[in-house]
């Protein structure tokens, strides 16, 4: 532990560690300590993006830390599953039992029984593959993969630029035209618009394309809210507008591109007049962007996850990708794409034991479709389902079924969690998980090249463990024999520093054999195809809001449970802001207040994500609503496919 600051009172110290978060930023942060308790939580100055802030859900984390629901000490089921009924138990006990559950399900059915429904999409680096993951591994259980975010966004990454770098974020200051596709980095990703507008100073221009009338969109100088799912169709325009108006550099094409020719021969199907029809967007809007991004360079796409969440999500992200290849949009400083920039800067399974490395093939199954392959008559092999820094029955699609599943009493449900959420009302064991303030390990960002040192700022709360600490333990209650590993063995420097990566695109970093792909080998060239149910009257999409992480958070400040519609919408269906409304889905009702507001456009209704199902008043949220189906490219989960109507209540 680094001390910056012994303060005035001997007992108050200042420790600098880095936030572990589901967000780009990966934020330095000062943490004051008195009496060995949080009251402090701020930035500190080692990332250079921070820059001296940070957002307001950090800076109240540690409510989550001291909060009411936190889980002290393992905990046994005592009512039925639901009731979030329990009783204390030691930790002898609780491993016991799960080791006894584990040996049997794998003696009697395979090792397919034993499902790891680990995310851990907020946890530090060495902790996303802990000693958990290698004791799956070494089982040879069931892995369920992350379906659930950015699943179907880096799968079409790899489709498109197999293996280049993104831009660095960081660059966009020296941008003359950033292209926000998708994205409210406002939100998530604080520490973006800040250098888009250093970027406006000098005389960029800024275009949003997005649903909502965002914070972005409201300061941009062209906002496109265009129709959830139609993202295909406007970059197809885009690029059928460029081939007419000689915007596409055939000389950078030639050297970097293959399959562009018959992306081309798709691109002529769309029309400025069907795209408008298809996207719900103006004609002089498209062209404007059009011609503004074909004559301008340098330019920088900062892509978000928005257009990945639904049936045409793969195909969507790899028609976006393709237009800055078609332009030529690269080579100069402030150019090109920003994807992930998550660097490997951690070789966690190092510290595996060689059981772990040397596993066995393992079963998959999708994450965001617990609903459907859990529930009762599917007939999975299922009997012990082991959940690890996830709260499903909030996060995933068609919740009536993902309850039903959950309620199974002949499915062994375990959940390690930090605080009681909606999903360890189900679980037959609780087991108490530390946060990031009270492990030693490493953060690396998604949005900027920063590397920290996670820092052990307090003692774990209660009986709370880590990740590595618990399949450590289990491990050993299976009769295993492994041993703790230093974590210097998988990280070689935690910074903080920036790590030195190639990110000048096409110059420095490359895709395979130099050339971006516009034909993926399984799916072809992108294509437009209208989702089934979208004849209903409006389309429900589920953003995050300022308030959460996913769900995290949701405990002490959660956003509001309403729909929001535009006025239009409103008047058309005799409804009016603050009565209580119902919504209707294929899949689903359920009762909400209705909040009315033109920063959505007509035809979309908006609901937050991750709000708690006990903040809504019939224990109903907004995934009740959501389909649980999946994106043709990889079956990414698809929760802009929520086609709806509201009515009085």
């Amino acid at each position: 532990m680094t001390l910056i600051d012994e303060g005035r009172e001997s007992d108050t110290q200042v420790v600098h560690t880095g936030c572990t978060l589901d967000c780009p930023d990966a934020c330095s942060l000062a943490v004051t300590i008195t009496a060995g308790r949080i009251v402090k939580v701020d930035a500190a100055p080692e990332n250079p993006l921070t820059d001296g802030w940070i957002c307001s859900k950090v800076r109240r984390h540690a409510q989550r830390v001291y909060a009411p629901e936190r889980v002290l000490t393992p905990l046994m089921r005592s009512g039925p599953k639901g009731s979030g009924e329990f009783r204390a138990a030691s930790w002898d006990e609780a491993l016991g039992v799960i080791a006894g559950r584990m040996k049997s399900a794998i003696e009697t059915k395979g090792p397919d029984a034993v499902v790891a429904f680990t995310y851990n999409s907020s946890a530090a680096r060495v902790q996303k593959a802990s000693f958990s993951e290698a004791l799956f591994a070494a089982l040879g259980a069931t892995v369920v993969e992350p379906t659930i975010c950015a699943h179907t966004m880096g799968a079409a990454w790899d489709s498109v630029y197999r293996g280049m770098a993104s831009a660095d974020p960081a660059d966009v200051v020296n941008s003359k035209l950033v292209i926000i596709w998708g994205a409210n980095p406002t939100v998530s990703n604080t520490h973006f618009p800040p250098l888009v507008q250093q970027a406006v100073e000098r005389g960029a221009k800024v275009v949003v394309i997005d649903p909502r009338r965002t914070a972005m969109a409201k300061r941009a100088d062209l906002h496109l809210a265009i129709r959830p799912g139609t993202d295909v169709a406007l970059a197809y325009a885009i690029a059928n507008l460029w081939l007419g108006h000689g915007h596409l550099d055939r000389a950078f094409l030639d050297a970097h591109a293959e399959g562009w020719e018959e992306f081309m021969v798709t691109a002529r199907e769309w029309a400025l007049d069907r795209a408008c029809d298809v996207t719900g967007l103006d004609a002089d809007d498209i062209e404007t962007l059009a011609q503004w991004w074909g004559s301008t360079k340098p330019s920088m796409l900062r892509i978000g996850w928005g257009p990945e969440r639904n049936a045409n999500g793969g195909a969507a992200c790899r028609a976006i990708m393709a237009l800055p290849v078609l332009g030529g949009h690269f080579g100069q400083p402030g150019s090109g794409v920003i994807g992930s920039t998550s660097v490997d800067v951690a070789r966690a399974e190092a510290r595996w034991p060689q059981a772990a490395i040397d596993a066995p093939e393992r079963r998959s199954l999708s994450l965001h479709q617990v609903g459907k392959w859990m529930v009762p008559e599917a007939g999975d092999p299922c009997e012990v389902l082991f959940v690890q820094g996830a709260n499903p029955v909030v996060m995933c699609p068609d919740t009536k079924a993902v309850v039903r599943a959950f309620e199974r009493d002949d499915v062994f449900t375990v959940v390690h969690e930090q605080v009681l959420t909606d999903t360890t009302r189900y679980a037959d064991v609780v087991l108490p998980a530390t946060t990031s303030f009270e492990i030693d390990d490493v953060a690396v960002s998604y949005g900027t090249f920063a590397v920290l040192p996670v820092r052990k700022v307090i003692e774990p709360v209660g009986e709370s463990r880590s990740n590595d600490e618990v399949g450590l333990a289990l491990a050993n209650a299976m009769g295993l024999g492994w041993t703790e590993v230093p974590l210097e063995v998988a990280v070689a420097d935690a910074g903080p520093r920036l790590a030195e990566v190639a990110s000048r695109q096409f110059i420095d970093t490359l895709p395979v054999d130099g050339r971006a792909c516009f034909v993926d080998p399984n799916e072809g060239v992108p294509r437009y195809v209208p989702v089934a149910g979208s004849s209903m009257g409006l389309t429900l999409i589920s953003p995050a809001s300022s308030k959460l992480v996913n769900s995290m958070f949701g405990e002490f400040q959660s956003p509001s449970p309403a729909i929001m519609l535009h006025p239009d919408d409103a008047v058309a269906r005799g409804l009016e802001a603050g009565q209580e409304v119902r919504v209707t889905s294929e899949v689903g009702s359920i009762v909400v207040s209705l909040e009315v507001h033109d920063d959505t456009r007509p035809g979309v209704a908006v609901m937050s994500k991750g709000v708690w199902l006990r903040h809504h008043a019939d224990g109903m949220g907004v995934n009740t609503l959501t389909p649980a189906t999946g994106d043709a490219l990889v079956n990414g989960a698809c929760f802009n496919d929520t086609f709806v109507e509201v009515t009085p209540a």
